[in-house]
């Protein structure tokens, strides 16, 4: 039998010192149950409380990177990759409480060969699954639309892209991918950019429910960030990812129409900043556009294949779980 590889586990940190005394002991526990090793790395992205003495204090076996200025998630997670000797790595916010057994399905599902990220089963504090579990797409007429899903039992299924607040990722195709791209920034879409880009390359990504974290309602970008940016990111970052990745011929005929109709929506509900957003995306269409050559030109899979694919291999779990 094949010794298990060692993980680094890279926690970002943006004033997250209360977070960091809770959930750190966790994660200790979860790396001492692992069999392979490792080492946490926190990195922290210029806070202001006191996250670094928190860590020097009272984590003395964890790595500490620190940021002088706040960079953003993106930044902060590439500084831990950069710092990280392991082909295995995870990402773990520092409002995610994992189980002590969590790490070890991780890797088993990871080392396949075509395998590119794996992401944890997220329980929420309510105790239900988190909806980024069961998120399954379908393409149709220029949009990426959200399907329902039961819970699909005790076996991995294939998914789009595994959330970036705890996934376990293979180092070199992380860095060959480029990591999370920074016209995301300052956060959000970035890691469902990723998962696609990997799939078009043809590497996949898996959700194992053997391993489970728990999700806290609150967390460093929800705490420190105000409510309207949040949500001009979220506009702004859908936006492009939906510039990057789509058909050309459907983002040239379906795309406006629809784009308009959201912002009429958005409008009417009372969220103008939608327009900021709308227009902070169209005037990064150079960027955009540069992207979608570069993907296009490396992709073995188109989005349209991806999606079928990922639903095909689903399906005997969907028929189990609703029969």
């Amino acid at each position: 039998m094949n010794a298990l590889p060692p993980v680094t586990l890279i926690i970002p940190n943006f004033n997250g010192e209360t977070l960091l005394l809770e959930n750190l002991p966790s994660v200790m526990a979860a790396l001492k149950a692992y069999p392979g090793g490792g080492r946490i790395v926190v990195v922290d992205d210029g806070s202001t409380d006191a996250s670094v003495a928190v860590v020097r204090d009272h984590f003395s076996a964890v790595s500490l990177i620190q940021h002088t200025q706040n960079q953003g998630f993106s930044e902060a997670v590439h500084s831990g990759v950069r710092a990280a000797a392991t082909e295995a790595l995870i990402f773990l916010n520092s409002d995610v409480v994992p189980e002590e057994d969590f790490i070890l399905p991780l890797i088993k599902r990871l080392e396949m060969p075509q395998v590119f990220s794996v992401q944890s089963a997220i329980r929420e504090e309510s105790g239900r699954l988190h909806p980024y579990c069961l998120t399954r797409f379908r393409y149709r007429l220029g949009t990426l639309k959200r399907l329902s899903t039961p819970h699909l039992g005790n076996e991995g299924w294939l998914c789009l892209y595994a959330s970036g607040g705890s996934m376990a990722v293979v180092r070199s195709k992380f860095l060959e991918l480029g990591g999370f791209l920074p016209i995301y920034k300052p956060f959000y879409w970035e890691d469902f950019d990723l998962g696609v880009r990997a799939w078009r390359r043809g590497w996949q990504s898996w959700l194992e429910p053997a391993s489970i974290v728990l999700h806290q309602e609150r967390g460093s970008i929800r705490d420190h960030v105000k409510r309207q940016r949040i949500r001009w990111a979220l506009e702004r970052n859908k936006l492009i990812a939906e510039g990057i990745h789509l058909p050309l011929g459907d983002l040239l005929l379906w795309w406006p129409p629809r784009v308009l109709g959201r912002a009429l929506l958005r409008t009417l509900g009372g969220h103008l900043g939608y327009w900021t957003g709308l227009w902070n995306a169209l005037s990064m269409g150079a960027e955009v556009s540069a992207m979608r050559r570069s993907i296009k030109a490396s992709e073995r899979l188109s989005l349209e294949r991806v999606l079928r694919e990922i639903n095909a291999q689903n399906r005997p779990l969907l028929e189990k779980a609703r029969s």
